[in-house]
């Protein structure tokens, strides 16, 4: 049997093309998903590592934790007397001093980005090799990598400005590679002298790490260097900076890596019912010679068998064809999240054994599960029944399969609403898949009436009249051509009203809040700050200016998470923003405290007077008295459920920038005078800018438009895979009604009424799969955003342009897809088709 089925997938191997093209296309979206992650996450293992190689300890200040949400945090300088006591330490043969921080570059006025500014060391010790020009000798010189210089036009003695605690102006003389590379994976790195950085980032003399290199093992020196430096000093080992670092890197991608998993693995889903519905069809053509195997002694379980080989031998060569192809498709899907502004490294690919096997055994397990319910169905049939039968389905669905698929739609509905009544929010994914499993168990029953009502516009002439019967015809075919492309289509609905409902909240949430007619904030938009402090202060001056009040974020570790909390000046902030209270009162910050969300409040049982446990880099754990709690729409505008005043931030942070500055005009200027005017104030910071509402907005909506549009192209993908099932099916049929299509032929249906024919029944299937994706996406965009709901205030916003415009290029690929095998009927021989057996 294993031998005929070969023979078979040989002899059909035409019919089986368009099967093959769809599983290579989802193998190749998964094998190049895992391979942009796999490689993102070698890349930054070898960075870190890299980085570390010539250092044996790296002392620096301790911290409570390294790094929250991506970023690192920011640590105290060291003791004066640090560096010599570390010097002078036994075993130690090199005692680097380094100053290191977060600026700016900018070229005649020109902000040029965000870069990390250190201090030069030569090799080994340091980890950037120089590959043209010198290493800087002086406070006003600067080195930086070669990819950041090739990308931001910079070349050997151009002038600049390092932007950080003021502005130094600086010459480039020379550029640095990074291990093997120009660069680093991620990020623009700059170095100077150890006085040029100090001066750059407002050090004065001290400075922010030792670079220790010893004779003495590294872990008789770690516990050496511990005890004669105290508790408040970290030594840590090349290892584990290596390790931080890949966490901290590795959590920017999180987000990327769930993203492009999901979609790979939706893409697969799709193709599988191209896959069932092309073994379904080609099983009933081959309904004949199936029994005529039977009758010269072969088992149902045989029968089984080759059907599942025949499926076994399909996906192991789309499956490999398309991990090949994955392979080569990383370098675009890298291409095209960096459209979107995800940061991904740069380097070569890494294709790890183990990503291309698990990409194989998703392509294989998807086709041969797929198969499953067509090779039962060869095997269920006797050998003289199949003689005698036709390649029609079965007129009814089992109430096996009917009650099965009415329980999990009610299963899943229910399980997918909970999380808006306080459940928890990984119920929401659960459900809609159950809910989804359910309707396609129930597609052939649910959707008869809806193709029977659409054809029926369709049937006043005859060739419409036919194909209406030949769709109603083959109920599980249709549903199954339909559901391929409603999943596509109702992923995309989803995808667009969310993405909708969190942008027009957002925005009209900070339009509620915040009264400011101008923010002043980073043009690099960092939530960590980005504004030097002294621009307040030079705001403040501005005639033009009546009132003005100063936002800071940080980082606090929360359990096993990390959060974030604003702070601002209780006694300013009334006259820039509207923050409404729901217990207590702003004024309470002065004092200390805390001011949490309501849903906090709710959550943790929180209430006035309640102590909060909260974990800061820099002084460890406290317990913050809560004072206050602030409506979910005003935290939301300010992007976090925490709040404190300056005054109790300026003792948990080293940080002293702002990440916005809002103002407010004085009386009698328009605000477009008061942009000028500030815009005019701070010509000497080309960090900062100076944006009204709508442009705030934008930039806080930004990350939103980045995220659903790379998943919106990437489920075009999903729905060229549907588009193929529409061929495959399409063609697969007209094969199967040869005969009859022959008939009509030999009795005056000329060949473009034939054609007609197909394309109507085409255009009958793609209507439906219109209509039930968009139903089905608005039904889960409901209880999406009605989870979303209960943990930021959000209402449902429904882009009806943009879902009729998804819906109607759905529809049309399908029909696109029709074409051929339209043109494929239309040229049927009558002859051999009235002969057809």
């Amino acid at each position: 049997m294993i031998r005929f089925a070969f023979a078979q997938v040989i002899a059909h191997r035409v019919r089986l093309a368009l099967t093959v093209i769809a599983v290579l296309l989802g193998v190749a979206f998964v094998t190049g998903a895992l391979v942009l992650s796999g490689t993102a996450q070698k890349l930054f293992d070898e960075q870190f590592a890299t980085a570390a190689a010539g250092v044996d300890v790296t002392v620096r200040t301790a911290t409570a934790f390294d790094s929250g949400m991506g970023v690192e945090v920011e640590r105290d300088p060291l003791p004066a007397d640090v560096l010599p006591r570390v010097a002078d330490a036994e075993g130690v043969t090199a005692a680097v001093p380094v100053a290191k921080g977060a600026a700016r570059l900018a070229r005649d006025g020109a902000d040029l980005g965000s870069v990390q500014l250190s201090t030069w060391v030569d090799e080994p010790t340091g980890a950037y090799p120089l590959l043209e020009g010198r290493a800087p000798a002086a406070a006003d010189e600067i080195v930086v990598d070669r990819a950041a210089a090739g990308t931001l036009g910079l070349r050997i003695g151009d002038e600049v400005e390092v932007l950080g605690d003021g502005r130094t102006a600086a010459r480039i003389v020379g550029l640095v590679g990074f291990g093997d590379g120009d660069g680093p994976p991620v990020g623009v790195v700059v170095l100077s002298t150890l006085a040029g950085a100090q001066h750059a980032l407002g050090m004065g003399d001290r400075i922010s790490e030792v670079l220790v290199t010893s004779d003495l093992p590294v872990a008789r020196l770690q516990p050496l260097l511990t005890d004669a430096l105290g508790d408040a000093v970290q030594v840590a080992t090349a290892q584990d900076l290596a390790a931080a670092g890949r966490e901290q890197a590795a959590s920017s991608l999180q987000m990327l890596q769930v993203v492009l998993v999901a979609l790979s693995i939706a893409s697969l889903v799709i193709g599988s019912f191209l896959i069932a519905n092309t073994f379904t069809i080609v099983i009933a053509h081959r309904t004949r010679e199936l029994a005529l195997v039977r009758a010269v002694g072969a088992t149902a379980a045989q029968v089984r068998t080759s059907v599942l080989v025949e499926a076994l031998v399909v996906g192991v060569v789309a499956s490999a064809a398309g991990a090949a192809a994955g392979v080569l498709g990383a370098h675009g899907l890298r291409g095209l999240a960096r459209t979107f502004g995800v940061l991904i490294p740069d380097g070569d690919l890494v294709v790890e054994p183990g990503t291309v096997l698990l990409a194989l055994g998703f392509g294989i397990a998807v086709t041969v599960g797929a198969a499953l319910a067509p090779a039962a169905r060869a095997a269920a049939v006797s050998p003289l029944a199949a003689l005698r039968a036709s390649a029609a389905e079965a007129p009814h669905l089992g109430r096996a399969r009917v009650g099965a698929g009415a329980v999990l739609v009610a299963l899943g509905t229910t399980a997918a609403a909970a999380p808006a009544f306080g459940g928890p929010l990984v119920l929401l994914g659960g459900g809609l898949v159950a809910a989804l499993a359910g309707i396609v168990l129930v597609a052939p029953l649910v959707l008869r009436p809806l193709v029977s009502a659409i054809g029926g516009v369709a049937s006043r002439h005859l060739t419409g009249q036919l194909a209406r019967e030949a769709a109603l015809r083959s109920p599980r075919r249709t549903a199954t051509t339909a559901m391929a492309l409603a999943l596509g289509l109702a992923m995309l609905t989803f995808v667009s009203v969310v993405g909708a409902s969190v942008k027009t909240a957002t925005g009209a949430q900070y339009r509620e809040v915040v009264s400011a007619d101008a923010v002043v904030e980073s043009a690099g938009q960092e939530m960590l700050g980005g504004v030097h402090a002294a621009v307040f202060d030079e705001i403040a001056e501005v005639a033009e200016v009546g009132s003005v009040s100063r936002l800071k974020y940080g980082h606090w570790r929360d359990g096993e998470t990390t959060s974030a909390l604003t702070a601002f000046d209780p006694a300013s902030i009334g006259e820039v923003a509207a923050i409404r209270m729901t217990m207590g009162d702003l004024s309470a910050l002065e004092a200390g405290g805390v001011a949490i969300a309501e849903r906090v409040a709710r959550d943790r049982s929180l209430s006035i007077g309640d102590e909060l446990p909260m974990t800061f880099a820099r002084t460890g754990e406290r317990a913050l008295t809560v004072v206050g709690v602030v409506e979910d729409g005003s935290a939301q505008a300010l992007q976090t459920d925490y709040f404190v005043s300056l005054r109790t931030y300026a003792g948990l942070y080293t940080e002293d920038m702002d990440a916005s500055v809002f103002v407010r005009a004085a009386d009698g200027v328009a605000p477009a005078r008061l942009a000028a005017a500030l815009e005019s104030a701070l010509a000497d910071h080309p960090s900062v800018q100076v944006r009204d509402q709508a442009a705030v907005v934008a930039g806080r909506t930004q990350a939103v438009d980045q995220i659903f549009g790379l998943v919106s192209v990437l489920l075009a993908f999903a729905l060229l895979i549907a588009a193929l099932g529409v061929a495959n099916t399409l063609a697969l049929s007209i094969a199967e009604r040869t005969r009859e299509i022959g008939l009509l032929r030999a009795i005056g249906m000329g060949q473009r009424a034939v054609a007609r024919m197909v394309r109507i029944e085409t255009g009958i299937v793609c209507v439906v799969a219109g209509l039930l994706g968009s139903a089905l996406g608005l039904a889960a965009s409901a209880a999406g955003v009605a989870a979303l709901s209960a943990v930021a205030p959000l209402h449902m916003v429904i882009p009806w342009p943009q879902i009729i415009v998804v819906a109607a290029v759905v529809v049309a690929a399908g029909l696109l897809a029709g074409v051929l095998p339209a043109r494929r009927a239309a040229r049927v021989p009558v002859l051999e088709a009235t002969a057809h057996v």
